[in-house]
């Protein structure tokens, strides 16, 4: 899919939101999305590195950090989070308000996500199609995470994540299942208290998020299964040969490493060197900032106005 890659007159255009002529634009080509596709992580995760350009990363970033005040909501964890497009109801409708334009001209974030979907759909299968109606922004300080969740049945299946600033380990679990135990069956499992289903204790994934990547988790990747960060400021990655002993073994998870599914996928040059000669990587954590694209399956027509429009009129 032919992805723009703008030069470096960016870097001066871009003060310019409005001005349409942002430089030359270069086309880079990217494999279609199956390429991307996350092995052993059933049934489907994508992860495609440096889906924009720095230049672009920045002037999103920027334009996170010029938000309004307001805009923001904090959790009862202290991190921040906004929404673009749209807050839900309590009844799981979305209150539609328009997407900024920096996600849907320039940067055209919106449409190459649609378009990397739409291009790898395959004939006779289940359509990638998303049609994109709200941006959840989040922010994490070093230290900050967020518990095992799932995002709920309000929106489709299918779901991308846009890393900007610095990386993250995401974690993938699954619930235990009391007839047909998987593993891995320990004692030590947290409980999911709004579901009432037990979570196992050791992920069933860990996937490494660098910045400018994109991750596209969908169908019960999504429903039936959950997702976590981890509250830490710094993050130690390994990688095991089959030579490796068991003590070695041992120490690595002593130590909090991690082994990562997408390695093959990074398409970071220093990461993977640092893994293949020396075994490990590790690097400390800073602000990150998500930009999550999903669309929300009901929207109440008329938008935010209408809704207040029409409690008025009860």
């Amino acid at each position: 899919m032919p992805i723009p890659i703008f030069d470096d007159q960016i870097s001066s255009d871009v003060e310019n939101e409005n001005d349409n002529d942002k430089g030359t634009p270069l086309v880079r080509e990217f494999p279609p999305i199956e390429h991307f596709r996350i092995q052993n992580v059933p049934p489907a995760a994508y992860y495609i590195p440096d889906f924009i350009t720095k230049e672009e990363e920045e002037y999103l970033l920027r334009k996170v950090e010029e938000s309004p005040q307001p805009k923001w909501r904090k959790v009862g964890t202290g991190r921040r989070l906004q929404y673009w497009g749209g807050t839900m109801s309590k009844k799981g409708i979305l209150l539609p308000e328009i997407i900024p334009d920096f996600l849907t001209s320039f940067p055209d974030i919106i449409e190459r996500i649609e378009s990397l979907l739409r291009d790898g759909s395959i004939k006779g299968k289940e359509k990638m199609g998303l049609d994109i109606n709200q941006v959840l922004v989040n922010e994490y300080l070093p230290g900050q995470g967020i518990s095992p969740h799932e995002d709920g049945p309000a929106f489709r299946p299918l779901v991308a994540t846009l890393s900007l600033g610095y990386h993250t380990i995401l974690d993938i679990h699954h619930y235990l299942n009391p007839t047909k135990p998987s593993p891995p069956m320990t004692s030590q499992v947290e409980s999911d208290t709004e579901s009432g289903k037990t979570i196992a204790a050791i992920p069933l994934a860990h996937l490494l998020l660098m910045p400018r990547s994109l991750l596209i988790l969908k169908s019960s990747l999504y429903t039936s299964h959950l997702h976590s960060i981890s509250s830490k400021e710094e993050d130690t990655i390994v990688h095991r040969t089959l030579s490796d002993s068991v003590s070695e073994d041992r120490i690595v998870k002593a130590n909090g490493g991690v082994e990562i599914a997408n390695m093959e996928l990074l398409g970071d040059a220093e990461v993977i060197d640092s893994l293949k000669n020396t075994g490990e990587w590790t690097a400390k954590r800073d602000t990150r900032i998500s930009l999550t694209f999903r669309q929300a399956e009901k929207v109440l027509k008329g938008g935010a106005l209408g809704a207040l429009s029409n409690a008025l009129k009860r």
